[in-house]
This record gives structure tokens, sequence and C-alpha cells, in this order.
């Protein structure tokens, strides 16, 4: 059974759900996803883990800080940091997907102490995103959805119409595909429609570096550190509509010690779409 739970981090109540016992195994979604994304994923490592899925800040049952500063990287990372203290843990194993992944990078490059293994579903690595924003005209194109997303009344159309918008992004092709069934939907519908979480979920673009996004694509990432040595793994959908394949090229130079799998015909979320194969990718990394 999934447990329910909240735990107050960072001046913040974060809703969380867990199940097994052991090593911490800590989860980091995307926009515009919440803990669910995860739970082919719970179920399958809570036999050998401690996993703990968190709506992040803004998300779902979490508490949305009303001002966009708070929902800036330096804060996002703390949150992450008391999350993994606030459990009792020194380190964990940190997976993540999308802005969950962009925080996680920035996180392990800034308190690699806490990262024991690091698991990463489509979330480009900052330096190589940088680089294919400012060289490749093809990501910058991918990526100008980020100027509609920081616009200030960019939540009311998406949730217009039931959530249209972003059903059409997000889980009608799901649905089409058969990975997500019209009942996770609804989920998600909900999830999107709490009280101040669409405008709050938008604040971590409005907050990002890249704000502007037309004029901030060529702005170097500065990390403490260049390089990040743990174990990582990064999972791979060929077909994602977000970020350009070419953000894996020369990744190894600052993740030596990494695995790349890369689903042909798999978009956004292979958590999702073909959760088997990534929890056989995982439980062969993990055994590692």
């Amino acid at each position: 059974m999934l447990k329910d739970g909240y735990v107050k981090v960072n001046d913040v109540n974060l809703h969380y759900v867990t199940k097994g016992e052991g090593e911490l195994m800590l989860f980091l979604h995307g926009f515009p996803y919440f803990w669910y994304t995860w739970h082919h994923q719970l179920e399958e490592f809570s036999k050998d883990y401690r996993m703990v899925a968190v709506d992040m800040r803004g998300y779902n049952l979490s508490d949305k800080p009303e001002e966009i500063s708070a929902y800036s990287m330096p804060i996002l990372m703390e949150d992450v940091k008391q999350l993994i203290e606030a459990f009792g843990e020194k380190e964990c194993v940190l997976v993540a997907h999308d802005w969950g992944g962009a925080v996680a990078w920035a996180f392990a490059y800034t308190y690699p102490q806490y990262v024991k293994k690091l698991v990463m579903f489509d979330a480009p690595h900052p330096y190589t995103f940088i680089r294919e924003l400012a060289e490749n005209p093809a990501q910058r194109e991918a990526s100008s959805y980020m100027s509609f997303f920081q616009q200030p009344n960019s939540q009311d159309k998406l949730l217009a119409n039931n959530s249209e918008k972003l059903r059409n992004m997000v889980t009608e092709p799901g649905i089409k595909k058969g990975y997500l069934t019209k009942e996770e939907e609804a989920k998600y519908v909900e999830a999107w429609n709490q009280p101040n979480a669409m405008k709050s979920m938008l604040n971590y673009y409005r907050a990002s570096s890249l704000y502007p996004f037309e004029e901030r694509v060529h702005k170097p990432v500065a990390l403490p550190h260049k390089v990040f040595h743990s174990p990582t793994l990064i999972v791979w959908g060929n077909a994602d509509e977000a970020f350009e394949n070419s953000n894996l090229d020369g990744i190894e130079e600052y993740v030596p010690n990494v695995t790349i799998h890369r689903l042909d015909g798999v978009g956004h979320a292979p958590q999702h779409e073909q959760p088997q194969k990534v929890n056989e990718f995982m439980r062969d990394f993990l055994r590692k």
C-alpha cells in the first residue's frame, strides 16, 4: 500500500507518497506531472528501497508560494537537500524527469555527496542544453513553448475548456497509444486544477535563468562542479518533442560514469510509455 504524508522543508509543506523499506530512492517529477507519474516504479522498487515520490512545491497537494522568486533553482535545490535530511538520510538514489531533472542535475553538481546514484528521464544536461539552445535552431524551436509558459496569463489558457491544451499535449497522446487510461487522465486534470496549482507550476519557467526565454538562450550555466562522478543512468525517448537527441552528444565529458538507454518511438515520458523496459534498465543499473 502506498502511504501519503506531508513533510515541512524549506518553509513549505510538501506532499509525498511512500512505500517500502531500506535505502532512500527519491523521485522528482516534471511539468505538468505530479507524484503519480512514478507509480510503476513505486510498485517495482519498493521491494528493495524506501520509495518517496514527492509533489514538488507548487504542484498538486504541496504548498504553493505566491512569489515567482520562490521557484528559483537555489530554493528548489534546498527543498531536495532538506527532503533527504527529513527522511533521516545523508544520501539517496535520486530519480528525476523533465523539470525535476533540471533540479536534480543542478543538485547533483552542487551537493554531489547527497547523490549516491542518479537516474534521469528526458532531462537534458544543463551544459549540453544551453549549447543546443545556442547552436541548434531545432532545439530553440522545440523550446519556444517556454516563452508562452512565461506569460502572465498562460495558466488560464492551459486550464480553459477542462484543461484542453494540456490534455492534448500530455494525456490524449498517452490514451491513444494505450499507456494512459481515462481514469489516469482525470487524476492529472484534478492535480492541475488544485487552487493556484497551474500558476505555481508555470512559475518554474518564470523564475528560470532562461527568462525571458528569447533573450537568454546564450546565457552560460554556472554550476559549482564541471563533472559529476557518481554512477548515472539516462533513459531517453528518441521521439521527445521537447528535447533534441543531440542533447546527449558529448555528455560523457560532464558525466563520465554514465549509462545511456535510448528508446526509439518513445516520447517525453518513458516511465509512462515503457514502464517494464524502464524498470529493467533501472534494475540492471542499480544492481551494479
